[in-house]
């Protein structure tokens, strides 16, 4: 029997369950971010087009082997290691011609960023699975004291009550959502104005599953998908209903978590509200 070189022991597929991940976390978009590149990975004709490619090359004289530790080499076909490019990009970051413009501390903030967008960690899971059997539990404003600094404004308490009393009220009513339908709503509170197609692509679903869930905003007047029967081109805009006619509260909201490093997802979609205290 022929002894293989330590080049061929290197050239390996990825681990098992590794590309499905990277598959997860794609978006069915190429990975690449400066500029953002919109490469479908899968096409609407069903061909696969996208391609895994190493951040530290496995063989001696790929892209960026050089930085390898030399230890454990299942390391280098491991999910940390690959990511999910067009076939543009990831000839572009393993050509001997322009392998040296792209470090491994770049490729992985790339791919980072990139995947942080589509990643569902195991506490979103179990969250999911908290609000399907026991019902989303509210944790709501008491004071709202931070807010009412933030704001500037001087009310008398009778008026800071009200408003309380209207945030938490607007509180029960995200509660009765599904987890999926607020984190399309912190999207679109985020973003003031989505694309329907974009967030297709964010959360990975289905069109039949993201229309329900749009239907579901719609219902609870906080969402509204404008040219509904032309979806790809449709746009996902704010709606006030839900805040009893005062529809400033999801700009005030949106630029409160800005100024005070809140996360909206853990007001809209973890339903802390306690964060406005």
């Amino acid at each position: 029997m022929t002894k293989r070189s330590n080049s061929e022991k290197n050239r390996k597929e990825p681990l098992s369950g590794v590309a499905r991940r990277l598959w997860a976390f794609s978006g069915n978009e190429c990975a690449w971010g400066d500029p953002h590149c919109s490469t479908r990975l899968v096409t609407d004709e069903g061909a696969w087009v996208g391609k895994i490619a190493h951040i530290i090359g496995a063989e001696p004289d790929s892209a960026r082997h050089e930085a390898w530790d030399g230890k454990d080499v299942e390391d280098l076909r491991n999910f940390d290691n690959l990511m999910l490019l067009c076939g543009v990009h990831h000839d572009l970051i393993d050509s001997s011609v322009t392998r040296h413009d792209y470090t491994v501390e770049y490729l992985r903030a790339v791919k980072q960023k990139h995947e942080a967008r589509y990643r569902y960690t195991v506490d979103d899971i179990e969250a999911e699975f908290r609000d399907t059997v026991s019902g989303s539990l509210v944790r709501p404003a008491t004071t709202m004291r931070r807010y009412f600094a933030w704001e500037g404004a001087d009310l008398e308490p009778s008026e800071e009550h009200e408003v309380l009393e209207l945030v938490n009220r607007f509180a029960g009513r995200v509660g009765g959502l599904t987890r999926m339908a607020r984190q399309v709503l912190a999207l679109v509170v985020n973003e003031q104005t989505t694309d329907f197609e974009l967030v297709l692509r964010r959360f990975s679903a289905d069109r039949a599953t993201l229309l329900s869930v749009v239907r579901e905003l719609q219902k609870a007047e906080m969402v509204y998908l404008h040219d509904e029967f032309d979806e790809d081109r449709g746009q996902l805009s704010l709606l006030s209903g839900a805040l009893e006619g005062v529809p400033e509260l999801w700009d005030e909201l949106r630029l409160f978590c800005r100024d005070e490093d809140v996360d909206v997802k853990q007001v809209l979609v973890d339903l802390d509200f306690s964060r406005l205290d």
